[in-house]
């Protein structure tokens, strides 16, 4: 199934590849792609491809060397990081979002620049992780999945910053002047000019879903990506998309008082998660707050 060639939208997007090169799916997470597609593929492959990008593979074993996740013994390897720390599912999807991370070229600084965006990945990924034991058994997505879910779900702003310049400058500017408005809104207020001005017109969510597309990424992420900011989708996936809602809502107000989060009721009711098992959750991760943010840090240096 084809998520997005029967919208309108789809149009603009033609138009804007007659101008502009899309960046191209990289060749290492071609091949993790190819692998998480392979019922029958082993931890030994995996590691082999990791290490096919001696960068990458470091910083694979420094995220499972990380004290977040606590492992006493020290790891030197990739199959020390699959097979004792991280599994292998997560070294797929966090090796899959490192490499497809740098397919672009955006600044680092600013609330959309390259170190906060990927801070917020690494906080969306792990809560949205945590969050998917919670839902009931019949209706539970992979762990992984939604792990790289949350990791890509905004990856349409690098696409945007990688393809217009000057108009992710000014949307980096304006996001840091209002912190509050969602990402949404303030595309919507941003100028550009031709293409550039209708790609903002598409908004971060449906150019990360037609990027999602472009790289042949499975339906559920092109789905999560398009849909994760319609409160009201009922579809296909639905779980994951509201897997997401939940994490970003619970993660947008990341405070200390449990009694001043709200809670997005739709979405807790599609994934049937107790309100105070959410709140849980985001106490978890609001406590490894620093630690996350280290290693935040390793997917900046790799991007």
């Amino acid at each position: 199934m084809n998520v997005l060639e029967s919208d309108p939208a789809r149009v603009i997007e033609r138009r804007i590849e007659q101008v502009y090169r899309l960046p191209p799916m990289p060749e290492l997470g071609r091949r993790i792609l190819a692998l998480q597609s392979n019922p029958n593929a082993s931890a030994q492959q995996l590691g082999q491809i990791v290490e096919l990008d001696p960068s990458l593979a470091a910083q694979v074993i420094r995220y499972a060397s990380s004290s977040y996740y606590g492992y006493p013994g020290r790891i030197t390897n990739i199959q020390d990081a699959i097979a004792r720390v991280l599994g292998y599912e997560m070294v797929l999807n966090l090796a899959l979002g490192m490499a497809t991370g740098r397919s672009f070229k955006i600044p680092e600084a600013g609330p959309l620049g390259l170190s906060s965006f990927w801070e917020r990945a690494i906080c969306m990924a792990v809560l949205t992780q945590k969050l998917a034991p919670l839902v009931p058994a019949s209706l539970r997505p992979a762990a992984g999945e939604a792990y790289l879910c949350g990791l890509l779900h905004d990856f349409g702003v690098l696409l945007l910053g990688h393809l217009f310049p000057p108009e992710f400058q000014l949307l980096n500017r304006m996001s840091a002047l209002h912190p509050d408005q969602p990402l949404s809104d303030i595309e919507r207020n941003v100028l550009g000019m031709g293409e550039a001005r209708e790609m903002l017109a598409l908004g971060h969510a449906r150019i990360g879903a037609w990027l999602m597309q472009t790289w042949k990424m499975p339906e559920s992420i092109q789905i999560t990506l398009l849909e994760h900011h319609n409160p009201g989708y009922s579809g296909d996936h639905q779980v994951l998309v509201h897997l997401v809602q939940l994490a970003e809502g619970l993660l947008r107000q990341r405070v200390d008082a449990r009694e001043t989060v709200v809670i997005p009721e739709t979405s807790i009711g599609v994934c049937q998660i107790a309100s105070e098992d959410a709140l849980d959750v985001l106490e978890q991760v609001n406590e490894s707050a620093e630690e996350l943010l280290r290693l935040s840090s390793l997917l900046v240096a790799v991007s």
